[in-house]
Order: structure tokens, then C-alpha cells, then sequence
């Protein structure tokens, strides 16, 4: 099934990050910055969470992957020490569903970038991947998975 393109928005993100191989670890930071957002109020009403993926593990050795877990915030919060900001660009994304656990995701990423995947007239663009967890994302407790999007940047082919 092609990919769906979506528009991504600009937006500025407060973001803690992990470096390392992605995996368990990310579940820490996960659950840390989660406890940091509901702190500074940030978690209600629910908001949409990013995390943003700045390298191929594929091409990139496992112990300097980047991985930021991202909400969006307004202009006046004050992130302190624990928590970094940055501006998110936006732009167009070739776009899927993903539902299943974490140590699924990597072959649903490496699947999406399988020929024909990337729908005709656009080619991957050089921006970090990100996913996108909606105000209604909940883990399954019996078997660890969760929905999200997963985004692919792309540009039109020229």
C-alpha cells in the first residue's frame, strides 16, 4: 500500500533527547519526558507527541543516533535545564499507520522506504523522520503495542 503525503505544520517543540541505539531506551526517555510535560501542565488537555529520528541506523552507528521525544508548546514556556526547544520546519511527508510494538517498528520504517512505497512525482528529502502520536495514542497493556504515524520527508521529484 503507497504512502499517504501529509502536510507536517511548523511548530516550536520542547524536546528531551536520547542518544544510543534506538530501542528500550527509548521507553525511558519516553516516560520521563512524559512526567516533565504533565509537571509544566503540558498533558491536558492530551496533546499530539513527535518523536523525531535525525539518524539511519542503517548508516549511522547505533551509539550516536539521535532520538527527540517532542510536544509542541507557545512561545513564553520556560523548558529549565531538563528540557531543550527547537523549531520544528514542517513539510510534506510521505505518511503511514503503525500499529505494534516497539521492536516492530524498525522493519515497519525499513518497509516504507521498499520500492514503489514512495508514491510517483516524489523522492525521500534530507529531514529527520518523525513520529506522530495523536491525543488519543494508549498502549495496549496485554501486548505493548500502539498506534502512531510514521513520517518520511519527502520533496517532489524533480
Amino acid at each position: 500500500m503507497p504512502l499517504e503525503i501529509r502536510q507536517l505544520p511548523a511548530m516550536r517543540l520542547a524536546y528531551m533527547r536520547q542518544t544510543g541505539p534506538y530501542g528500550p531506551a527509548l521507553t525511558q526517555l519516553w516516560e520521563r519526558f512524559g512526567q516533565w510535560c504533565s509537571d509544566r501542565g503540558l498533558s491536558e488537555p492530551r496533546p499530539k507527541y513527535y518523536g523525531i529520528s535525525h539518524d539511519n541506523p542503517a548508516c549511522t552507528p547505533p551509539e550516536q543516533c539521535r532520538y527527540d521525544a517532542c510536544v509542541q508548546i507557545g512561545v513564553g514556556l520556560r523548558t529549565g535545564t531538563e528540557a531543550l526547544v527547537q523549531d520544528f520546519a514542517g513539510g510534506d511527508y510521505a505518511c503511514m499507520q503503525f500499529t505494534g510494538t516497539g521492536p516492530e517498528m524498525g522493519a515497519a520504517w525499513a518497509g516504507m522506504t521498499a520500492p514503489g512505497q514512495i508514491p510517483a512525482g516524489w523522492e525521500l528529502a534530507a529531514r529527520p523522520a518523525i513520529e506522530v502520536y495523536d491525543e488519543h495514542f494508549a498502549v495496549n497493556l496485554l501486548t505493548g503495542a500502539f498506534p502512531c504515524w510514521l513520517c518520511l520527508a519527502v520533496q517532489r521529484a524533480p
